[in-house]
């Protein structure tokens, strides 16, 4: 009989969750699935971030090591105390012995606060530096890289996972010679004791590495996994609540919830495994120690019996053995942490691996000379595609003009932007900026020489000062107000509240499309580049506002407006319409009209759609 459960109850918790995994990577549901990375190469990929904090945590690893010499100072004057004080029934040692007890012990306090202090401040400092570097490195990246990627995975590589890299390459490894430091004092304390129950004693160590050696090769694909899932669901959230509106005037609140409960389900079989080998480990450890224990006990009676070693030495061995013990179960542990935090070194190692599509290795200054923007026969195709986007583009804006790119949706019109302010690099042919090449242009220079309204407004969640600030960072309050009333939005930033201090909210949700538009207007106006991009400016704005603010944000500039909007294009001075990644036809609005191609086509249509929805009903063609 076929079961009725997802799983065969024969297979072992491992291969059900090996399925499970496999399963759900056939469906394409894997997050940002990293390629393995051997502990090795973790080490060696980011133990240098820890340059400048090295001294430090040598200095923590000296406390460290003082440590287990105090404790087992300690463990001998109870040696002591028993055989010369309790045994003998002498009193005269016991006042030295317990000033000495208090000293050491306090000595071991001391010791231990500050290696753990100064490692773990070390280690914070690991995660500040690797942390920006891996920031800024993201900053270089092409634009492509972030088109394939979920936000919020991004978000979990940066934050989670590079904190248990620090907790793999500091706290970790000074764990683990902490550790060697301790077996290395209590093993030779214990062979000083008594070497033949030292010897005994170590018959259960190889039980320590087989069973510890199991369970973490188990525990590191479990870890792999729930970091993926976690990043996931960072990525669900962000996205399911940046778009609550839509979710929710489209009733998908239930898929949406579905959605979110399978990457859950699936994050938390992943932990739940973890879990059930943690939970296996650490008895089946303690049963071993038990075992060494008894293994030690039985023989001590028997030397005891045989008047080799004195109750003291017995008593003080146990206690010893039993701290021993602590640092082997830490060993232990701390294998499973290291394997745990391999696998978010290996999802970070992905980002830091990748290269950005378009090389910032340009050293010439773009020039503040005459302003303009030159195609010169250039071709794009995306990453992995065979076929181009754009195909043979040519043109030029000069000082003082505009030109609109104009077409039907997903022709490409977007892409030259990308391509002016490097985003993307073309395939075929050239690219000028005031004359100079942008290929061999720095960045920063080339950049500075533009200022972008992009299609989509891009509001930052701060003050509505700071936004518009944010073309130009060293504005003063004047030239804030200023740029707020060439864009038409100083009038309804006064009746805010709070006016220019005003919070826009994240992504300027406290603005309508219109105001967010202004406000994205006066950042450009308040740059002043000589280079002026509009991408689909209108979006939200009526016709007279466009017209008064275009005018004013156009002026002495090489403007280049990409636009669907004819009534927007044809007050430019000229007009390249697209078809096909090529450029189809060029002129004013009034010659491309009389061409009667494609452009004329388009601006029929959309004087129809216009008519349309003002209740103008056209009268039916003469056939």
């Amino acid at each position: 009989m076929q079961r009725s459960n997802k799983y065969d109850t024969n297979e072992s918790l491992f291969q059900k969750i090996n399925r499970f995994f496999t399963m759900e990577e056939t469906k394409g549901n894997i997050i940002g699935k990293a390629p393995p990375v051997p502990v090795k190469e973790v080490f060696r990929r980011f133990w240098p971030y820890t340059k400048h904090y090295r001294k430090w945590i040598f200095v923590g690893l000296i406390f460290i090591a003082l440590q287990p010499m105090a404790l087992s100072g300690t463990v001998w004057l109870l040696q002591i105390f028993i055989d010369n004080v309790l045994d003998a029934r002498n009193l005269s040692p016991l006042y030295w012995i317990v000033l000495l007890y208090f000293g050491l012990s306090l000595a071991a306090g001391i010791f231990s606060f500050c290696g753990t202090f100064t490692v773990n401040w070390a280690g914070q400092k690991f995660v500040l530096a690797l942390r920006k570097h891996l920031y800024e490195h993201l900053q270089s990246l092409s634009l492509h890289f972030f088109e394939g990627r979920k936000l919020g995975d991004i978000i979990a590589r940066l934050t989670s996972d590079i904190s248990s890299i620090e907790r793999l390459i500091v706290t970790g490894a000074t764990s683990a010679l902490s550790y060697v430091f301790q077996l290395i004092v209590f093993i030779g304390m214990l062979f000083f004791m008594e070497w033949k129950l030292a010897l005994a004693s170590m018959i259960v160590v190889p039980l320590f590495y087989i069973i510890t050696r199991y369970f973490s090769v188990r525990m590191k694909m479990a870890s792999r996994e729930r970091s993926r899932r976690m990043g996931a669901i960072n990525s669900l959230t962000e996205e399911s609540f940046s778009n609550i509106s839509l979710m929710q005037a489209f009733n998908q609140e239930e898929n949406e919830s579905k959605k979110f409960h399978n990457q859950n389900l699936a994050a938390f079989t992943a932990k739940m495994y973890k879990v059930r080998l943690k939970s296996t480990f650490t008895p089946a450890v303690s049963l071993i120690e038990t075992i060494g224990t008894l293994i030690v006990m039985v023989f001590g009676a028997f030397l005891l019996m045989q008047g080799e070693v004195t109750i003291g030495v017995l008593v003080a061995f146990l206690t010893l053995l039993r701290r021993l013990y602590s640092p082997v179960r830490g060993l232990s542990r701390l294998l499973n942490t290291i394997y745990s935090a391999s696998a978010s070194a290996e999802r970070v190692i992905e980002f830091m691996e990748q290269t950005p599509a378009v090389s910032s290795n340009g050293t010439e200054k773009i020039g503040n000379g005459e302003p303009g923007i030159a195609f010169n026969n250039v071709s794009f195709a995306y990453p992995h595609k065979k076929h181009n986007v754009l195909s043979n583009i040519s043109f030029t804006v000069n000082a003082g003009e505009t030109v609109a790119l104009v077409g039907a949706s997903g022709v490409g019109k977007s892409t030259i932007l990308k391509m002016l302010l490097r985003f993307y690099e073309p395939t075929e042919g050239s690219i000028y900026l005031n004359g100079q090449p942008v290929d061999t242009a720095d960045l920063q220079s080339l950049r500075n020489q533009i200022a972008v309204v992009f299609q989509e407004a891009l509001i930052f969640d701060g003050s509505v000062r700071e936004n518009i600030a944010y073309g130009k960072p060293e504005a003063d309050d004047e030239e804030v107000v200023a740029a707020a009333k060439k864009a038409e939005a100083h009038n309804f930033i006064e009746k805010m509240v709070e006016g220019y201090d005003t919070n826009v909210g994240q992504k300027g949700r406290n603005l309508s499309g219109g105001q967010q538009q202004r406000l994205a207007i006066a950042r450009a106006i308040i740059k002043n580049a000589p280079v002026l991009i509009l991408d689909e400016p209108a979006d939200g704005l009526d016709g007279s506002t466009e017209k008064r603010v275009m005018k004013d944000l156009m002026k002495d500039t090489a403007a280049l407006i990409i636009t669907h909007n004819l009534k927007t294009a044809r007050e430019a001075d000229k007009i390249l319409y697209i078809h096909e990644g090529e450029i189809n036809e060029t002129g004013t609005h009034d010659e491309l009209m009389k061409l009667n191609g494609n452009y004329k086509k388009l601006y029929n249509d959309q004087q129809d759609e216009a008519e349309y929805e003002e209740g103008v009903v056209p009268e039916p063609a003469v056939k």
